[in-house]
């Protein structure tokens, strides 16, 4: 943006102090380093060191697959059942081709590890129970364990395949072993679970290549390694009532055109930036918009990122009533990264605020954009990029929002249904706007508060 072409916003009121520790906004403050400076990347279940990219690992057929137990295409209820598979690439249970089944009460053991990882995270190859071809398992007041690489506890592949889980609690212990998982348009429907996973791109929850539709109420998630967030979504996956710890990674994770949605729920990161929306071009997931949305819920970063971080990909963030709890002073950073194409992967960023309480700078580098939406009282306590680097910045506010600037703030479009600007603290900053982008030409003199130049 040029500065010279752009007008500018600033106050005759209210002149704060900038030294150490001050701030006009109480719900962050600025403890860590810049966040400007890049971090390493994090890495996740298709970057595992040693293996080959996506989709170039052998695979075998589902049609091969073999279980301590295998139901096909009939019906059967097992009742009080202990079940156990240690050979490597098998199934504890496998149930296929139309079979349905309901299992209650029962215990199921894996060890063995995998012979593939795109096996296991596209097909459930190894996994401890695997749904597949049309068929439906219902598995109630259950335990499952897992103590070998690659072991998926509960999977569901392709379409019209349906799990429903109730009381289940879950432990992995190797990489590779996710908690829920769903491929190739499977479902699972789960309530009262608990789910600990222990190794690396591990995340509780998750969907991977083809898509899939993960729902869970009333939720334990736990995961300590790395690349594990609590959610890792390459389908549509909804968490409600339900609260979730990633010791070694972030908080979720949207990849491509698919989505995470949060109700009552508590989600806490701990490491790299506390939400991730990227596009790896790996083949899991349809390029387009990634969706991650939080109603009533609570999202806690312990590190030292971006509460939002994304890259190489068109995004959409709606917060609605969401408790924020991060220590650095970056609400959103938009950037490049290793994925894509240098000089066309950065982002392109929709960040809504509903009823919200918004502090943090917001950063946008030269190849990324973002439209900002304030409203139905939401507040903003922080900077809209203030380096100047934006390609473009759209802010629309509604008169009932309010933003209190912390630094001097540089967009492409400013639009405010609040014509006289006095939900628009400038705390003697300065806003700068490109007056032949936006309707509005803002008068001299409003309110004896701002002062507008050319």
């Amino acid at each position: 943006m040029n500065k010279n072409s752009c007008r500018r916003i600033c106050t005759a009121g209210l002149i704060i102090s900038l030294f150490a520790g001050f701030s006009i906004c109480s719900a962050q403050t600025e403890t860590t380093l810049q966040q400007n400076v890049q971090e390493q990347p994090p890495v996740f279940a298709g970057d595992m060191p040693g293996m080959p990219p996506g989709g170039m690992q052998p695979t075998k057929d589902i049609s091969t697959f073999n279980g301590a137990y295998v139901l096909d295409g009939v019906k059967d209820r097992l009742v009080g059942k202990t079940i156990g598979a240690t050979a490597g690439d098998e199934n504890t249970v496998l149930v296929k081709n139309g079979a349905q089944l309901t299992l209650e009460n029962g215990i199921l053991n894996k060890s063995g590890n995998t012979t593939s990882g795109d096996g296991s995270n596209f097909n459930g190859q190894n996994a401890v129970l695997l749904a597949a071809g049309n068929s439906v398992v219902k598995i109630n007041n259950s335990e499952i364990y897992s103590n070998s690489e690659g072991s998926n506890a509960i999977f569901a592949t392709g379409d019209k395949t349906k799990i429903i889980v109730h009381s289940v609690k879950i432990h992995t212990k190797a990489n590779s072993s996710r908690g829920l998982d769903a491929t190739y348009n499977g479902t699972i429907i789960a309530d009262a679970v608990q789910i600990t996973t222990e190794g690396a791109h591990c995340a509780p929850l998750a969907t991977d290549r083809g898509e899939g539709t993960v729902t869970v109420t009333k939720a334990i998630l736990s995961s300590k390694g790395e690349g594990s967030p609590c959610i890792y979504s390459t389908g549509n996956i909804t968490a409600n009532n339900s609260v979730g710890t990633a010791a070694g990674s972030e908080c979720a994770v949207v990849e491509g055109k698919n989505s995470i949605m949060l109700n009552n729920t508590s989600l806490t990161g701990n490491a790299k930036n506390g939400v991730m929306l990227y596009q790896s071009f790996s083949g899991d997931a349809n390029t387009g918009s990634a969706r991650f949305n939080a109603k009533q819920s609570t999202l806690t970063s312990k590190a030292t990122g971006a509460m939002f971080y994304v890259t190489n990909t068109q995004a959409e963030v709606t917060l609605e009533d969401t408790k924020l709890d991060f220590p650095s002073n970056v609400l959103v950073n938009i950037t490049s990264d290793r994925w894509g194409t240098k000089g066309a992967n950065g982002g392109d960023l929709t960040f809504t605020g509903i009823r919200q309480k918004l502090s943090g700078d917001i950063i946008v580098n030269n190849i990324s954009t973002i439209t900002v939406n304030l409203t139905q009282n939401t507040t903003l306590c922080g900077a809209i990029n203030k380096a100047k680097t934006a390609k473009m910045v759209t802010l629309n506010m509604d008169a009932s929002s309010l933003w209190n600037v912390t630094a001097d703030s540089y967009v492409t479009i400013l639009s405010d249904t609040d014509k006289t600007l006095s939900n628009i603290k400038t705390n003697g900053h300065t806003i700068y706007y490109n007056a032949n982008e936006t309707d509005t030409i803002f008068p001299g003199n409003i309110n004896s508060q701002i002062i507008l130049a050319i």
